[in-house]
């Protein structure tokens, strides 16, 4: 049942959001478009210009308890962008959900209690129910007996106490959730050969590496870097847009994610420790203040419904014009930069949207 389910919903998702079919990219000789390295995932390569690249490698398809992506599709996609031509200078990297987030232990230790907890709750009343059933059979009662305990099961179960935890299955949500995430432990070596990896290329070809993610109903940015060395290859921008359907995750989570934990990125294939090292990830205070003007505690990640706008501008140029008072007209060999702007809807149904930013991003120098 679910690979039926899996293989409709990539048919899906390969129409709706790509508008075609396995059937047509099967027959299309060039990756152009979409392209397949393993035969299992679809993943494009798109230019926004000459100086920008956006990466969609397919995050689903491939997806496990262990890993994200096959090793084979790492070593197809790597040399896809370091033979990026000499003129791009931002790689974007779309992925589902953030490489660069806070570490959630504080909500996988309740989730896993939780987890426990209903696992206790249901052995116990299975256990009484089939005693008192049993008893109950000898005056005939065994019926409304079994009834009456599969209700109280259901009281603690996704229906009742744990309605807003439980996945329609019946498991912890919360749990698939935060296994979901890059930063889980399971994904762990994987995620520190993709940042480490990167870095790489980063430094060959003078490319600025940026993530795009969403999916954790919330907004944000966050980066990777060296202290010592700031704005070289180590850095990277991790920028965070949530989905505008859904909601966003209840405010004890955001305030579980506001933690100050230093986080270290480890060398590749090691795990990770957060032992000082080169590069350190960090989230960065954006949101000061609400969409309604007042000050926020939390203030790295906003819990409302946005968007994102990327804008590609050469700093000197804009500089020079701004204070010639003339429109910015980049050039082809200018240096670019990224501006990222949130846009947040406002508090209630009528209210103007806000904008929170904008994040700069620095081009790479060469050498860096």
């Amino acid at each position: 049942m679910f690979k039926n389910i899996g293989r409709i919903g990539i048919e899906m998702y390969l129409l709706f959001q790509h508008h075609t079919t396995l059937e047509i990219l099967r027959n299309v000789s060039n990756d152009q478009d979409l392209f397949t390295i393993t035969g299992t995932g679809w993943h494009f390569v798109k230019y926004l210009g000459p100086a920008v690249v956006v990466v969609g490698p397919d995050c689903r398809s491939e997806r496990n308890p262990h890993q994200v992506m096959a090793g084979p599709t790492y070593q197809g996609l790597f040399p896809k962008v370091a033979m990026l031509p000499p003129s791009v200078q931002h790689c974007i990297w779309m992925i589902t959900v953030p490489i660069i987030y806070p570490r959630m232990e504080a909500a996988e230790s309740l989730a896993n209690t939780i987890a426990t907890g209903k696992k206790a709750v249901t052995g116990t009343y299975n256990v009484i129910g089939k005693v008192a059933g049993s008893v109950a059979g000898v005056v005939g009662a065994k019926t409304v007996v079994g009834e009456g305990f599969n209700s109280v099961k259901k009281a603690v179960g996704k229906t009742g106490l744990m309605g807003g935890i439980l996945s329609p299955f019946g498991e912890i949500d919360m749990l698939d959730e935060l296994r979901d995430q890059w930063t889980h432990e399971s994904k762990d070596l994987e995620r520190t050969y993709l940042i480490r990896t990167l870095q790489g290329i980063a430094h060959q070809r003078s490319i600025r590496m940026t993530f795009l993610s969403g999916d954790v109903g919330c907004c944000g940015a966050g980066l990777v870097h060296d202290p010592s060395h700031p704005s070289d290859h180590k850095t990277m921008y991790q920028i965070i847009s949530s989905a505008i359907v859904n909601g966003p995750p209840p405010s004890y989570l955001l305030k579980m994610l506001h933690n100050n934990k230093a986080l270290y990125v480890p060398q590749n294939g090691q795990r990770s420790t957060n032992s000082v090292s080169d590069t350190k990830e960090d989230m960065m205070e954006i949101f000061l203040t609400d969409v309604t003007g007042t000050a926020r505690e939390m203030k790295k990640l906003m819990g409302r419904r946005n968007y994102v706008a990327f804008v590609a501008f050469d700093p000197d140029l804009a500089n020079q014009q701004y204070q010639q008072g003339q429109q910015p007209q980049p050039e082809h060999t200018s240096k670019l930069s990224l501006a990222v702007d949130f846009i947040v809807q406002g508090d209630g149904a009528y209210s103007a949207p806000v904008k929170y930013g904008p994040v700069i991003i620095p081009r790479l120098e060469y050498g860096q």
